[in-house]
């Protein structure tokens, strides 16, 4: 695994998590009133944490909700947003065919999709866990190929993804039910940063609280 300092952030709230509908990869769904909010917030906090116009490789998730909160806080830190290493690997996970759906729709169809954690059921036709934690264990090696390691990394992808990621590289506990290791559940606007090679990859919530609901 790499190593260095890893700022992961969960994308702002969009039109589709304020109406509690399950978005996928490809469409576009833009952000809120609120949404561009924490995209602010977040580019304040990072550069109180790390400086004006820091050096830092910054890492999105190739969606459009994510390319925009990108945007705003590239902004803020005076970075520049077309420097950004665009990756799918960060996408969020995949809900099959119950993307677009609303939550109500699709739990009146198939029962509760959300557990006690806060983790979305997979769809019959979706991705599972272990392939999520699979392709981000592809990106971390991506990252380590780049020549990129022992610096700052500025990471902007989803809620149940950022969770896998952060899981595998703090060294969460494995979840009983999903087989990976997966970390507390963030609200929509935080930053996680986790220093790999650090006390066996120690993690910080430099802004948000835990216990947020995931709305993929």
């Amino acid at each position: 695994m790499t190593t260095g300092r890893f700022f992961i952030m969960r994308h702002g709230e969009t039109v589709y998590n304020a109406t509690h509908r399950l978005q996928s990869n490809t469409m576009h769904t833009p952000l809120t009133a609120l949404g561009c909010a924490q995209a602010v917030t977040m580019g304040v906090a990072l550069r109180a944490a790390l400086g004006p116009a820091p050096q830092a490789a910054l890492h999105v998730s190739e969606t459009g909700r994510t390319l925009q909160t990108a945007s705003l806080l590239c902004q803020e830190l005076d970075f520049d947003w077309f420097a950004a290493r665009r990756d799918v690997a960060l996408w969020e996970i995949d809900m099959g065919s119950w993307c677009g759906r609303s939550y109500g729709d699709v739990e009146a169809e198939f029962g509760p999709i959300m557990d006690a954690d806060h983790l979305l059921t997979p769809a019959p036709d979706g991705e599972d866990y272990p392939a999520i934690a699979a392709r981000l264990a592809r990106w971390l090696g991506s990252v380590a190929d780049a020549q990129l390691a022992g610096g700052d990394h500025i990471v902007v992808m989803h809620g149940i993804s950022s969770r896998v990621l952060r899981g595998m590289m703090a060294r969460y506990p494995v979840h009983p039910t999903y087989g990976v290791p997966i970390a507390p559940s963030l609200v929509q606007g935080s930053i996680a940063m986790i220093e790999v090679g650090v006390e066996n990859g120690r993690e910080t919530v430099l802004l948000g609280a835990e216990r947020g609901i995931e709305h993929a």
